[in-house]
Formats: structure tokens, C-alpha cells, sequence
């Protein structure tokens, strides 16, 4: 099922001129494979209760998370935005809590922390796609989620620019989807991992939010690589919490993971 390296609207993108995929939905799936294969991902996420906190985003909490899963090494940190002021909170290196002290700017003792365990950490992803599957695995993964478990809907894609480059832009419809007479719309990821022969209960992916009313999603592809670059997922009903991922590339654990204590923020 794999879509050919010069996929629809490409002809737009880089003046490449073969064929088009049969279904525009095909595009997203091809995207959707590739990250589910990354061995290594690295996200950075802000969440909001609804879009006007969105919008005024006075107080912002970005949850950055680096996950090997060829190693099962962790970096997770957490950052705060407020009124102007940003500052790194707390970090999770393999398991183990480390505070920052910005009057001090050093780190306190490091202690275990059951939070830092990476099945505690819900943040890591975008909450749509898994990573670390292998290529069967992830083929499986997108064969359910177009089959029995289909609760996702991608439309047409766009070319647009931003910041002077050029994506794809993926809308994608999440809607609920029933099984077993219950409603579901996240769940189905979770259906799909097992399908693959996956354990979800151990695997390091935490679907996003189950409201059981969906949500809209716009992702933004790099048209060369075709992976994600950011995603924003709106819950419904509407007005719900609206959330913001954006891929960091490439995806790498630091060689010293306390080096770095600037506070980051989205990119967009």
C-alpha cells in the first residue's frame, strides 16, 4: 500500500510529475507509516482548555519528551510560560526527577520518580501516531485503522507556507467509531496496536483524550521527508481543549541531558 515517492500535489511542491495516489487519504497514510517507524521521537506539546486560552495563551505548559525506542532511554522536561517569564520546571532522565533551581540555575538531588517512568508520561507523541513500530507492525497499525477500526478520516491535502517553507497541509476528521456496541474514537488506536500483535498496555504511546465526540486535526507534512512537522487537534464537542505538537528533528537523546536549560517554545 505504499504511495510512490512523488505523491499528489508534488507536481505543485517540486515540479515532480508522476502519477497520483488512487485516494487523497492515501498521503496521510503514507505519512502516518513513516513516523510510526521512527526509532527515535521527539515532541514538544502545549494543551488548553479551549481556544480562547489558546489564543491569549497566558500561561503556557510545554511537555518535551524524547523517547529511543531501540534503547528505552528518556527525556522528558517540563516548561512553564508565564506572563513573559519561562522557566524549565523539572526533567526526567531514565527514570530519575531532576528539578531546576533558576535562582540557582542548577539542578537539585536527583531521586527516582514513579512520574518519570515513561508509562507515566502521556505527553510523549502526538497522540495519533506511535513510533518505534516495525515496518510490519506499522503496516498492520494503518491496515486496521482503514478496516474494522476506522475512526479516521483524512481530507484533500493543501500546499501551504509558513515561515518562508513549504508544507502539506492534512486535515483529518476523528470521529467515533463503534465496537462491541460501545462508541469509541481514540480507543481504536489502541485496537489497532493490538491488531498488530502489540501490546498496548505496555507499549510507550498514550492515545490522545478518548471525549467519545472526536476531534478535528490539521497536520503539517514536510513534502520531502513526508513526515509531520506540527499538528494541532481540536476536541470536540466544540468549544473543547485544544492541543499543539510539534516534531523536533532530528530526533535524538542529548549526549548530557541536563546541558541544556533554555525554556522552549513552539516554533509556531
Amino acid at each position: 500500500m505504499r504511495v510512490m515517492t512523488c505523491l499528489m500535489l508534488w507536481a505543485l511542491l517540486a515540479g515532480c510529475a508522476a502519477e497520483a495516489p488512487e485516494r487523497p487519504e492515501d498521503l496521510f497514510w503514507e505519512m502516518y507509516l513513516r513516523q510510526a517507524t521512527q526509532p527515535v521521537v521527539h515532541t514538544r506539546r502545549e494543551r488548553f482548555e479551549n481556544p480562547e486560552a489558546a489564543a491569549a495563551r497566558t500561561m503556557v505548559r510545554v511537555s518535551d519528551e524524547i523517547f529511543d525506542y531501540r534503547t528505552g532511554r528518556h527525556v522528558g522536561t517540563s516548561i512553564e510560560h508565564w506572563r513573559g517569564r519561562s522557566v524549565v520546571r523539572t526533567r526526567c532522565v531514565d527514570g530519575v526527577r531532576h528539578g531546576y533551581l533558576p535562582s540557582r540555575e542548577a539542578w537539585d538531588e536527583p531521586e527516582a520518580s514513579s512520574l518519570c517512568r515513561t508509562g507515566s508520561r502521556p505527553l510523549l507523541g502526538d497522540g495519533i501516531i506511535p513510533g518505534g513500530l516495525l515496518q510490519a507492525q506499522a503496516e498492520a497499525v494503518v491496515e486496521s485503522l482503514r478496516g474494522e477500526h476506522r475512526f479516521l478520516t483524512p481530507l484533500p491535502p493543501t500546499p501551504v507556507d509558513i515561515g518562508g517553507k513549504r508544507y502539506l497541509r492534512i486535515p483529518v476528521r476523528a470521529r467515533p467509531a463503534e465496537r462491541d456496541g460501545e462508541r469509541w474514537d481514540m480507543q481504536h488506536l489502541l485496537f489497532a496496536l493490538h491488531d498488530a500483535g502489540v501490546d498496548p498496555r505496555s507499549y510507550p504511546f498514550q492515545p490522545a483524550d478518548n471525549t467519545g465526540a472526536g476531534a478535528d486535526l490539521t497536520y503539517f507534512a514536510d513534502p520531502v521527508t513526508l513526515l509531520p512537522a506540527f499538528v494541532e487537534r481540536r476536541m470536540l464537542p466544540s468549544p473543547g481543549a485544544v492541543v499543539r505538537v510539534e516534531y523536533v528533528r532530528p530526533a535524538e537523546i542529548p549526549e548530557d541531558p541536563l546541558a541544556e536549560v533554555t525554556p522552549w517554545a513552539l516554533r509556531w
